[in-house]
Order: C-alpha cells, then sequence, then structure tokens
C-alpha cells in the first residue's frame, strides 16, 4: 500500500519547488466553459456535496481550493499549508472547500486517469457522510499521485480512505468510479470561468481563496496563508 510519497516524486518535488511561485498546471487555451447537467446515468453527484464543491468543517472563514490530484503543484501546496488548513477545520477556525478539477491526467499523457479516480473517492467519502476526513484523504491522494510505481489501486485506495478516517463502506463508489461524471462536470465547469467575487479566471491550478481574496501562491506559502487566515478571524 502507498502511504508516503515515492522517491521519483519526491525528487519531482525537488526540481519544481522553486517554481512553485511562477507556475502551474495549466488547461488548454481554448478549453471551453460550461455549465454540464449532471443528470445522465454514471453521473450521480455526491450528497452533502453543494454544487461542484466539497466541504469540510463549519468554521467563519471560508477557504476554497481549486485542485487537480495529478498537478505536482497542486502536491506541493498541500505538501505546504495542508496541516495548517486540516488544522483549521478541526478547530471550527474555517470551512475547506475543495473543487476538484481533473484535466491534468490527459494532459501529463496518464493513462490511470488518476485525476478522476483519486477525485471520486473524495466524491465518495463526502457521500458517506465523512466530510470530516475529507482534508486527511486529500493530502494522502496528493502524496500518492502517479509515478514510475503506477497509481494506487482501488484497494489501495480504498486503504488510503480509511487510513483517513473513512468508516463507511465506499468500496462500490470507488469501483464503479461513482461519481466520475460529476468529477468530470466539475472541470468543465469551471475551466473558463470566474471565480465569483474575484476577478480569477480558472485556467489552471492550483488556485487558493481566502475570505474571498484570491491568495497569491509562492514560496512563503505557510506563513503568508497563517496571517491571512488569522486576519479574516479577527475580522
Amino acid at each position: 500500500m502507498r502511504i508516503t510519497p515515492k522517491p521519483a516524486t519526491l525528487l519531482a518535488s525537488a526540481v519544481i519547488a522553486g517554481a512553485l511561485a511562477l507556475s502551474g498546471c495549466t488547461a488548454a487555451a481554448d478549453a471551453p466553459a460550461s455549465t454540464p447537467e449532471i443528470s445522465t446515468p454514471g453521473s450521480a453527484a455526491p450528497a452533502n456535496v453543494e454544487g461542484f464543491g466539497i466541504a469540510a468543517g463549519t468554521g467563519p472563514v471560508e477557504v476554497a481550493l481549486w485542485t487537480d490530484l495529478s498537478c505536482p503543484y497542486c502536491a506541493l501546496l498541500e505538501a505546504d499549508t495542508g496541516e495548517l488548513l486540516a488544522a483549521w477545520v478541526d478547530s471550527g477556525d474555517i470551512t475547506l472547500t475543495i473543487h476538484p478539477l481533473n484535466f491534468v491526467s490527459a494532459k501529463r499523457g496518464d493513462d490511470t486517469d488518476w485525476s478522476t479516480r483519486a477525485a471520486n473517492a473524495l466524491a465518495a467519502a463526502a457521500d458517506a457522510g465523512h466530510t470530516d476526513a475529507v482534508p486527511a484523504l486529500y493530502a494522502l491522494l496528493q502524496q500518492n499521485q502517479v509515478s514510475d510505481a503506477g497509481a494506487p489501486t482501488d484497494e489501495e485506495i480504498l486503504a488510503l480512505a480509511a487510513q483517513a478516517g473513512v468508516t463507511g463502506d465506499i468500496s462500490d463508489a470507488v469501483t464503479s468510479q461513482r461519481f466520475s461524471g460529476w468529477v468530470t462536470a466539475s472541470n468543465d465547469h469551471w475551466l473558463g470561468s470566474t471565480i465569483e467575487g474575484t476577478e480569477q479566471v480558472v485556467q489552471g491550478v492550483p488556485i487558493l481563496v481566502v475570505d474571498g481574496a484570491v491568495f497569491e501562491i509562492q514560496e512563503t506559502n505557510a506563513a503568508r496563508l497563517r496571517a491571512a487566515v488569522e486576519a479574516a478571524l479577527a475580522g
């Protein structure tokens, strides 16, 4: 079972760490924006999810993340800020909403479709009522992106979910990819769209919005994120 980043993942992280402030995973320039209907067979929306966001926590400060579970820059951001975000969810300070996209697998030539499979697992956890486990599961899924060793199997995804604290049975949702259509609908909804209340157009990931303001992702993310959330909590 994969529970820590593989050597290839660590090497890639070292190579691109300095570029995090300058880049990200960008979709094709002509990617259309759309608002797809989630009504076709196999495109069920998960329960406990509003629109195209998986929320964890009920805190007063809204933190929203646009991400792809095959994006190495998203994995670096998670490594830098994930523990902070999870702690604030647990303490009741923030509501963390994850908006999953799935364009990076195809862009990287990944025929395992890890972007969709991993996001489907997040949706399955939420559907089963385990939104409290979403931050931990998201972290584990990012740590276990596709590497030279391949992608995690369905059984390994379920093991990661259990490790994150998902106690319900989500095996059918994972193996059938019950929410894969919803993940693709989320991707298609967001690409090319402007995030409400901002001027930020979703053309790639990661994007982080704190208390309605787009957070500038660079090399000092953790310290500045702490300052931004503390300022929002102070009113």
